[in-house]
């Protein structure tokens, strides 16, 4: 036992060195010959996660692997926020992208931690991060002509495109050598790696794709040693059907650009991961309130959601749940789902129909009347569809996971909405615009900023809503487990 933890002690120590010169090495050899800052940063990048990912296996002890990990993840961490920067190029002096390596060390932590000693799902998960984002930032950087502007970030679809190709290439090797996967089985998980890997990158902060890739895809290849060939066909089924949404979503102006890229890979993981039973409630609904939304309103572009409203109410409610089904098998992520999904239906349902009211709501503030629309005001009208929209998302959930999601729906649902209000009439944020001199609840109006008037400045509409969301979720949570017992 000693001897092998000095052995892993001995290469990982030695990988980490290794990994640090080459860094400096490369990084300053590309930077004579004039390379470029970005050619300077990711190939000495492609080349760490080669050798992270070959260091894999030649290692025992996951204790070990961790605790170096760690230690790099502090060290890197304490180098960008003192400002030192040993090796220009790689590092380029701004802490969104030199963190980039810091999310690289801490990902590649959460992946042994989640999965060791599955080193062939590790190993993949460094490997596809350290090529394909490189490859993806080249490419982009030198044939890029379609740029989506996303998470805070621009990318190009053809840099996208190039991260698909190499993802797959470098998912399927693993797949059929490591996993030893048939053919068939090997070109549907390695599909499904790259086109959920790819929308990641595409559409989340700068550095950190880097932290969520390699958990992400050592998650993937990691259930892929228990698939079947009926869950193969699934992931097959599940990356067409999140593809097909995206222009579907557009067409009918429901989402922005990035709002359905983001409904598409929330889709094709909640299908592939769980199976249809988790994205149709989401589906039915969410489109139904789309509906809602653009019914007799001057403009159906005014309906239009977001990327960060996405993620709050089916990313929130859909995606997270759905990992941990993924990783536990347990049916209560299921309800957790319902009811994340049913509170963020009844308030919506509440808003939507409350509109055609025929009296002012009533403020839970000020106990007077104000302005239809005003967060933290209630009607009859409103109330009762929030109640029977909380009871439609409980029964359309029975049909998949059996009579206890009837009072999941029903409790969530009627508690989120109810947390929804009552912080609306409380602490969210609203602002005034200089323009036409209204009251709003967004830090924009009439093209320019606007001035922050009552409430939490960070407690904006996309934050209301995902407090609500979770009080569902975990409403859900604990109704099925009174249920169960």
């Amino acid at each position: 036992m000693t001897a092998t933890v000095s052995h892993d002690l001995a290469v990982a120590g030695g990988g980490t060195l290794l990994i640090a010169a080459v860094l400096i090495v490369v990084g300053r050899a590309l930077a004579r010959r004039g390379a470029g800052p970005l050619v300077t940063r990711k190939i000495p990048h492609a080349l760490c996660g080669l050798f992270a990912a070959l260091a894999a296996f030649q290692l025992s002890h996951g204790a070990v692997v961790a605790g170096v990990l760690a230690a790099a993840t502090l060290a890197l961490m304490f180098i960008v926020e003192r400002g030192l920067v040993p090796v220009p190029g790689v590092f380029n002096g701004t802490r969104a992208r030199d963190y980039g390596l810091v999310s690289f060390a801490a990902g590649a932590l959460i992946a042994v931690l989640a999965f060791w000693p599955d080193r062939v799902a590790i190993a993949a998960g460094v490997l596809v991060l350290g090529l394909a984002d490189a490859g993806a930032a080249l490419v982009g950087d030198r044939y890029g002509r379609h740029q989506v502007a996303a998470g805070g970030g621009v990318r190009t679809m053809e840099g996208s495109a190039a991260f698909v190709v190499i993802a797959f290439a470098v998912s399927w090797a693993f797949c059929r050598f490591g996993l030893e996967l048939n053919s068939f089985m090997a070109v549907s998980v390695s599909l499904f790696v790259a086109m959920t890997t790819a929308a990641v990158e595409l559409l989340v902060l700068p550095a950190a794709d880097n932290l969520l890739i390699t958990p992400w895809v050592a998650l993937l290849l990691h259930a892929a040693r228990d698939l079947s060939t009926d869950d193969a066909l699934r992931w097959l089924a599940a990356i067409a059907f999140g593809c097909a949404i995206v222009p579907f979503m557009l067409r009918m102006r429901w989402l922005d650009t990035p709002g359905a890229l983001c409904g598409g890979l929330i889709a094709a993981v909640a299908v592939g991961l769980g199976g249809w039973g988790w994205i149709l409630p989401a589906a039915l609904f969410f489109s139904l309130t789309s509906v809602l939304t653009a019914y007799r309103r001057p403009t159906r572009a005014g309906g239009m959601r977001t990327m960060s409203q996405v993620a709050v109410n089916a990313g929130l409610p859909v995606l997270v749940p759905v990992i941990g089904y993924a990783c536990t098998g347990d049916p209560i992520w299921y309800a957790v789902s319902i009811g994340g999904i049913a509170a963020g239906i009844a308030d919506s349902w509440a808003s939507e129909i409350g509109r055609f009211s025929t009296r002012e709501p009533v403020s839970l503030r000020t106990l007077r009347r104000v302005p239809k629309g005003t967060s933290g005001a209630v009607s009859p009208l409103g109330s009762g569809a929030s109640g029977l929209a909380a009871l439609a998302v409980g029964g359309f959930g029975a049909l998949f996971g059996g009579l206890a999601m009837v009072p999941v729906g029903v409790a969530a649902g009627c508690l989120g909405s109810l947390v929804d209000t009552l912080i609306g009439a409380g602490v969210q944020a609203r602002f005034v615009c200089d323009t036409c001199q209204d009251t709003v609840e967004d830090s924009t109006h009439c093209g320019a900023p606007t001035r922050a008037s009552t409430g939490w400045r960070l407690m904006g509409n996309d934050m209301v809503n995902a407090c609500a969301n979770l009080t569902g979720m975990l409403a859900g949570f604990a109704v099925y487990a009174i249920w169960v017992r």
